[in-house]
């Protein structure tokens, strides 16, 4: 079947039925829109360089237009060869000759021949039709361009940017694509590898023309012209069109997609075949060349053409997501040459060992398992947070076979612990036996050479592992032991558990016992852990208190361990030579008590220094004196005092300290009469802190411990002036002060006493030392 065809030009006669330029015939049937968008498309304008007197050789050498526009919404495709042919019927200049072809379907109606493959094929008409009707055309391609020889002409640089240009224009709209060339034929040249070169259907969308001589005000994708046009290259027009002046050697800028890239590389031959697998491995919904990317290195691949690491990262990218509607040969097929790329990254074959998981087929799993294996021994330390473990047998055999081999023997080192490292995340199958012997032989020298390095994160995984390099840093303890120190602290911080290290007595007493030198709160804990099986030996206790318990230390101890502990005699003498001190440091008393209390309680005292025993039994003596007085009522309380008095004089410190502080509580409870005895008696630090507690008393308008007061001050005076000075002292600060209610009680409860001259004492006293009015408030002038 042919397909219809149309002359136009300058005529005498023809369709229009007037002379002048008009179709002169066509085949029955064209629409009118089909001869209007021929008419409007195939325009002909010579370049400036033909003159208006023109040789027949010059006008035959004039620019051929072969113009391609395709069909859209229903309309049929145009293929037009215009030709200029100088004069018309009229002898006027400027007529052209357009033979058009009308393709309802190009692809088919050309035969699987492209449009630009009719450029100056045979049957295209320069003359005119004797009558208006023309019948159908089986238009035969020409013998057509060898593209590849072509563009190995120095051209191979320009085509991916043109062809770039291109495909922007088809499918985005973007500015349109012109090519200028002294030679048209060149023109046609380029378009015919862009043909070849496009995927099929964008070839099929690719609007040309091969000259203009306005071609900015043309509508197609790409439009040729000549330097001699009316196109002048400016910088205003490289911005508005993709402009490829090669004639003059200027061009717009435009980016080459890397797709064009690797069209270019393949060239138009390998092309077609690459893209009849692209067909295959389509989705369908391909629109550019983003689209088409990835699909067209896959096939390149399977092609056996030359791919770069950009187009291997884009085909990865791809392959997961459409794996499942490819199928399993053709994913085989694409995974297999990937493999085989040389500059396939680690990252690149861990996508295809899950691709190959995912396809379910066990070979090629395989074989992606062992490439990416390979990959990972390059460089294990690089290996990624989830590197898949290996599955299949094949795989799992060679990477044993691979780290075996490496490790067995190896000399200690960073990368012999990546290797080991490797081998545990990807679940390589290594018997305990195996991860024990590495672990004490090539993880724990590395870090004996380097205590300061971070142990390596496998041991957190591996107790096989962890094993061994215990084993290893105990054996090591004899002769390096602060290296071993240092290691098992590093390792202690969150990689080896605690219970692990119990099981090494020895490196668990070193690591113990330097937790807690540098950590007194751990002390005690650490004395527990460490003679949880007996009383503590004198070597750990003196590891631990290099310079002996502090009180609150030995009354913390008295309180946390086992009775068990107190067997040791090492223990008996650090609890001895607190006992033993005599001068209290402050805040010390209530530990001191405790620890006295408990060396009593257990029956401790046998074992001390006579020293420590002294004061062990004096300080018991007096507090047990003391809880007799708080026993005791007021009347069998003298008795008492005198008992509590005459111990204190003979003791020493620091019981006579403790008791001292006792003292003053006990005399405010005296009567006036007794304290007049033994009051002078005591030491004066005695008498100061009694005076001082009475003065609290007093201050609180307290009329017993006043009375008391008043008496023992009548009794001290005129016998014991110092001690009634003081005594007035006291009352003058406080009494002197009290509201006058709180006086005359305290007066009326005096003037019953049957101590003899005591009210009227105090009544001249009152009258003395307590001031009228607002004067009583104020400080006393001495």
């Amino acid at each position: 079947m042919g397909v219809p065809q149309m002359y136009y030009t300058s005529c005498e006669r023809g369709l229009a039925g007037y002379s002048g330029f008009q179709f002169n015939a066509a085949t029955p049937g064209v629409s009118g829109a089909v001869l209007r968008r021929v008419e409007q498309a195939t325009s002909y304008e010579p370049p400036r360089s033909l003159g208006y007197e023109p040789t027949a050789e010059q006008i035959a050498a004039t620019p051929v237009n072969l113009c391609y526009l395709p069909g859209a919404d229903g309309e049929p495709a145009i293929l037009a060869n215009t030709v200029f042919v100088g004069n018309d019927y009229s002898q006027r200049f400027g007529n052209y000759f357009v033979h058009a072809l009308s393709l309802p379907a190009a692809e088919h109606d050309l035969g699987g021949a492209l449009p630009i493959d009719f450029w100056r094929a045979g049957f295209w008409a320069r003359a005119e039709a004797p009558g208006p009707e023309l019948p159908e055309l089986d238009p035969r391609p020409a013998a057509g361009f060898d593209v590849d020889a072509f563009l190995q002409d120095g051209r191979l640089g320009t085509l991916p940017r043109m062809l770039t240009a291109v495909e922007r224009a088809i499918v985005a709209g973007e500015r349109p694509v012109i090519v200028v060339h002294e030679e048209t034929e060149q023109v046609a040249r380029w378009i015919a590898a862009l043909c070849r070169l496009l995927p099929p259907a964008l070839a099929g969308r690719f609007a040309f023309a091969t000259y203009q001589y306005r071609p900015g005000r043309g509508r197609e994708h790409l439009v040729g012209t000549v330097p001699t046009s009316d196109f002048t290259v400016t910088e205003a027009t490289l911005r508005s069109f993709a402009v490829f002046d090669l004639a003059g050697g200027v061009t717009s800028d435009v980016d080459a997609h890397p797709l064009a890239e690797l069209l270019t590389a393949a060239g138009a031959e390998d092309a077609g075949q690459l893209w009849e697998l692209a067909g295959e491995f389509s989705a369908g919904t391909e629109r550019d060349f983003d689209d088409w990317y990835p699909v067209a290195v896959a096939a390149a691949q399977c092609a056996r053409l030359p791919v770069n690491e950009a187009d291997l990262d884009a085909v990865l990218a791809w392959l997961p997501g459409n794996a499942g509607r490819l199928g399993p040969d053709t994913v085989a097929r694409i995974v297999e040459e990937c493999l085989d790329h040389v500059r396939l990254t680690l990252p690149q074959c861990l996508v295809l060992v899950r691709v190959a998981a995912a396809a379910q087929d066990p070979g090629l799993q395989a074989n992606t398992e062992v490439s990416a294996f390979e990959r990972l021994l390059r460089e294990p330390a690089a290996a990624p947070a989830d590197v898949p473990r290996l599955v299949t047998r094949d795989g799992a055999g060679y990477a044993r076979q691979q780290v075996v081999t490496l490790l067995d023997g190896a000399a200690p080192g960073p990368d012999t612990v990546d290797v080991l490292s490797l081998a545990v995340r990807t679940r390589v199958e290594l018997s305990d036996g195996e991860l024990e012997g590495y672990g004490h032989d090539l993880i724990t020298p590395l870090l004996l050479a380097d205590p300061e390095r971070q142990p390596p994160a496998v041991l957190r995984d591996v107790p096989a592992l962890r094993r061994g390099v215990l084993r290893g840093l105990g054996e090591a303890l004899s002769n390096r032991e602060r290296g071993v120190l240092a290691v098992a602290t590093r390792l202690a911080g969150g990689t080896v558990p605690e219970e692990e290290f119990a099981a090494y007595r020895p490196l668990h007493r070193l690591l113990e016992l330097s937790r807690a030198s540098s950590d007194p709160k751990r002390r005690i804990p650490a004395l527990k852990r460490l003679s949880d099986q007996g009383a503590p030996d004198r070597a750990v206790l003196t590891a631990l208190w290099p310079d002996g318990w502090r009180l609150a230390e030995a009354a913390e101890v008295t309180r946390e361990v086992p009775k068990r502990f107190w067997e040791s005699d090492a223990m008996v003498a650090l609890l001895d030579d607190v006992l033993k001190i005599s001068q209290m440091p402050q805040g010390g008393w209530p530990h001191y008590a405790v620890v006295s209390a408990f060396a009593a309680e257990q029956n401790l005292t046998g074992r001390l220094s006579a020293t420590a025993r002294t004061h062990v039994e004096q300080l018991q003596r007096a507090r047990e004196l003391v809880r007799r007085v708080d026993r005791t009522g007021e009347t069998k309380l003298p008795p008492l005092a005198a008992q509590v008095i005459e111990f204190f004089r003979q003791t020493e410190p620091p019981a006579r300290s403790w008791l001292a502080g006792q003292l003053p509580g006990l005399l405010l409870r005296l009567d006036a009469a007794t304290l007049a005895q033994v009051l002078p008696e005591l030491p004066s630090e005695v008498r100061r802190r009694y005076r001082a507690q009475l003065t609290e008393l007093l201050r609180g308008a307290d009329l017993g411990a006043a009375a008391t007061a008043f008496e023992l001050f009548h009794r001290f005076t005129g016998k014991q002036p110092d001690h009634a000075r003081k005594l007035n002292d006291v009352l003058a600060a406080t009494v002197a002060r009290w509201k006058s209610r709180d006086l005359d009680a305290l007066e009326k409860l005096l003037a019953h006493s049957k101590v003899k001259g005591l009210a009227e004492h105090v009544a001249q006293w009152r009258e003395a030392r307590v001031p009228r009015g607002i004067g009583r408030f104020l400080p006393r002038r001495r």
